[in-house]
C-alpha cells in the first residue's frame, strides 16, 4: 500500500509528465485529445439504447488483446448485457470504434484518481474485464468503491516477473486483492499468481486466445498463394528478429549449402516474415540469403506467382493465415525478450520450433514438455530440427498432436462468461 499511496499522490507529477511526453508523442497526444469527445459519444449512445441493461467495461489496451476478447464478445448475451470496450491505443480505438461486437466503445482513461472517478460516475459499470497485463492501480481501487466487479481473463505471471521481486511483490499483492476472480490457463501459471492473490478465486480453465486461433482459422477465406505452393515442402521463420538471424542463416548454411540449387532438389522453399516490415529489416534478410546463394524475392512483388525458393513477406497481419501453407516453422523472439504465438502455427499443424527464451509464454513451455515444440540453443539444433520436413511419419505424428494441442483449449470464452455471470440469470 506505501507504494501506491506514493503513486497517488505523485499523479499531478504524472499527469504533468504525460501531457509534456504528448507533445512529442503522437498516440498519447491523440488520446488525450479525443478521450472527452468518445466519452461524451459513448454516454449518449447508453442514454438511447442501454434500457435496463448491466453495463460491462472489457478493456483491451492493444490490438492483441482485443483479438483475445472477440470470442467472448461474440458470446455475450446483449439482450442482457451492455457492452462498452474501451481501448488505449489510438490505433485499435480508430480500427474498430464501429465494431458491431460492441454496443459502444471509447477511451479508457489514464491512470490519475480524477479521470479514474470520472470514468465510473458517467458509465457506473456493474463488470470490469481486464485481459492480460494491463492493470490500473487507481482504477482497480476505485472501481471497488463503485461496487464494480473487477476480473483479470488470460493471466499470465512467469515466475521471473518483476512483480514477484522484493519491492514490488507487496504492492502487487495489494493491486490482485482487487479482483473478484483471476482466470488462466495453466496449473502452473496459477500457481504462479497464487504468490500474489492469496485470497482471490484463481481458476485454471484455459486462455480466450486459443478460441481465437481457432476461429480465425475457421473463417479465412482468402488464399494468398495460388495453389500451386502445396507442391512443394514449405519453411517458414514467423515473426524474427534480429536477434534470430544468426541462428536461422547459419543453420540454413548447414542444410543448403549450395543455395536454390539444394533448395530445388530437395523440393523445399523458405518463407520469412519479420516481426517489423521495415525497408532495413528486409534488406537484411535479402543480403543474407543473397550470401548463401538463395533468390529471394518480396511478395508484394510476385504478382501472384510463387517465388522458386524463398519469399519475403513484406506485408503485416497476415502471419497467423500464412503458417496453413507450411510443414515446419521458427517463432522467433526466442533470442531476445520472449517468443511470439505458438498456438498460431499449431493449429495448421504446423510443426513449431523456437528460441530458448520461452518462460513468458506458458503454452510454449506446455509444448516443449509434450515435445510437440523444439526448443532451439544454436544453428545445429535448428539445422537438426529443418531435417524433420523429410522424415514424413514423424512428422505427422507431430503436426496431428500440435492441433490437437490447440483443439483441447477449445471453448474457454463459453467458460469464463459462466463463471463470471454465474449469478445472472438468462446468460
Amino acid at each position: 500500500m506505501l507504494i501506491y499511496f506514493f503513486y497517488l499522490i505523485l499523479s499531478p507529477i504524472l499527469w504533468i509528465i504525460i501531457h509534456f511526453a504528448a507533445l512529442f508523442n503522437y498516440k498519447i497526444r491523440k488520446h488525450l485529445k479525443d478521450q472527452k469527445r468518445s466519452w461524451k459519444t459513448a454516454e449518449k449512445i447508453i442514454k438511447e439504447t442501454k434500457r435496463n441493461r448491466d453495463i460491462v467495461v472489457f478493456h483491451a489496451a492493444s490490438s492483441g488483446e482485443f483479438e483475445q476478447i472477440k470470442p467472448i464478445l461474440k458470446k455475450m448475451n446483449k439482450n442482457k448485457f451492455f457492452i462498452l470496450q474501451t481501448f488505449f491505443s489510438p490505433t485499435i480505438f480508430n480500427k474498430e470504434k464501429n465494431s458491431e461486437l460492441c454496443d459502444v466503445i471509447c477511451y479508457h482513461p489514464f491512470d490519475f484518481p480524477w479521470s479514474v472517478l470520472s470514468f465510473l460516475r458517467k458509465f457506473k459499470p456493474k463488470f470490469y474485464i481486464i485481459t492480460r497485463h494491463d492493470i490500473w492501480p487507481n482504477f482497480l481501487h476505485f472501481a471497488r468503491k463503485f461496487q464494480t466487479r473487477c476480473f483479470l481473463i488470460n493471466a499470465n505471471l512467469h515466475k521471473k516477473s518483476t512483480r514477484l521481486k522484493f519491492g514490488f511483490k507487496q504492492f502487487n499483492k495489494w493491486l490482485f486483492s482487487n479482483f473478484e476472480t483471476i482466470f488462466t490457463g495453466s496449473e502452473r501459471l496459477k500457481k504462479n499468481l497464487s504468490k500474489l492473490a492469496e485470497n482471490v478465486s484463481i481458476l485454471s480453465i484455459g486462455d480466450s486466445r486459443f478460441d481465437q486461433v481457432i476461429e480465425r482459422k475457421n473463417n479465412l477465406k482468402k488464399e494468398y498463394f495460388p495453389k500451386e505452393i502445396s507442391q512443394t515442402k514449405n519453411i517458414i521463420f514467423g515473426s524474427i528478429l534480429k536477434s534470430d538471424f544468426d541462428v536461422i542463416f547459419r543453420a540454413l548454411k548447414i542444410n543448403y549449402p549450395n543455395g536454390d540449387k539444394s533448395l530445388t532438389e530437395k523440393n523445399h522453399r523458405l518463407m520469412f516474415v519479420p516481426h517489423e516490415i521495415d525497408e532495413k529489416t528486409l534488406i537484411k534478410i535479402q543480403s543474407n540469403l543473397k550470401e548463401l546463394k538463395i533468390q529471394s524475392e518480396r511478395y508484394s512483388e510476385s504478382n501472384g506467382k510463387i517465388p522458386k525458393v524463398a519469399i519475403i513477406m513484406d506485408v503485416v497481419g497476415i502471419l497467423a493465415d500464412l503458417y496453413k501453407y507450411a510443414d515446419l516453422c521458427y517463432v522467433g523472439g526466442g533470442f531476445g525478450a520472449g517468443i511470439h504465438s505458438v498456438i498460431e502455427p499449431a493449429v495448421y499443424g504446423c510443426v513449431v520450433s523456437f528460441g530458448p527464451n520461452i518462460h513468458i509464454l506458458d503454452e510454449a513451455i506446455e509444448m516443449y514438455e509434450q515435445k510437440i515444440g523444439t526448443l532451439i540453443r544454436n544453428p545445429n539444433e535448428l539445422s537438426e530440427f529443418l531435417k524433420l520436413i523429410d522424415e514424413n511419419l514423424k512428422l505427422k505424428i507431430i503436426q496431428l498432436n500440435s492441433q490437437k494441442f490447440v483443439y483441447d483449449y477449445q471453448n474457454v470464452s463459453e467458460k469464463i462468461i459462466e463463471n463470471i455471470f454465474k449469478n445472472s440469470s438468462d446468460l
